[in-house]
């Protein structure tokens, strides 16, 4: 149900883009709309910051880890990481993790998605970076290690 919501509600932006003027109402006022919509900016006539209540995060402590110690530095917005495997189980993907710490200086990542358990190596700001990273991890026997992205 929730995805027809959502292909709904993509149709209408969509159909409001294409149109370019738009009147856009609601229960209690209406907007004019005399220039094209952007549906990754703010809604018309919204002024507010959304995120002005929420403390300013700088990172999460993770009982256990200190990459600090060892000078990495874990990026906190999206960014690319080498995925080396996905794992049906929790149990598979941490003894696989365990594994490879003890090759690498990297920090390993296991990120649950869907019903796999990803196994992802290190926090890249830029995608070249990953790629030749990506070779040191097939040399060590994880051809099937492959750049992508992760938000932590």
């Amino acid at each position: 149900m929730i995805r027809t919501a959502e292909v709904f509600i993509f149709l209408i932006l969509l159909i409001m883009v294409a149109c370019g003027n738009t009147t856009i109402s609601t229960d209690t006022d209406q907007v004019e709309i005399t220039e094209d919509i952007n549906p990754y900016s703010d809604p018309p006539g919204y002024t507010g910051n959304p995120f002005e209540d929420f403390p300013v995060v700088i990172g999460v402590p993770v009982p256990g880890e200190t990459y600090e110690e060892q000078g990495f530095e874990i990026l906190s917005g999206t960014h690319f990481t080498v995925q080396i495997s996905a794992a049906t189980s929790q149990e598979t993907a941490q003894r696989l993790a365990e594994s490879v710490s003890a090759d690498i200086t990297l920090p390993v990542f296991i990120d649950h998605i869907g019903v796999y358990w990803k196994v992802r190596v290190g926090a890249f700001p830029a995608r070249e970076d990953a790629v030749d990273y990506s070779r040191v991890l097939m040399d060590l026997g994880f051809t099937d290690a492959w750049v992508t992205t992760r938000e932590p």
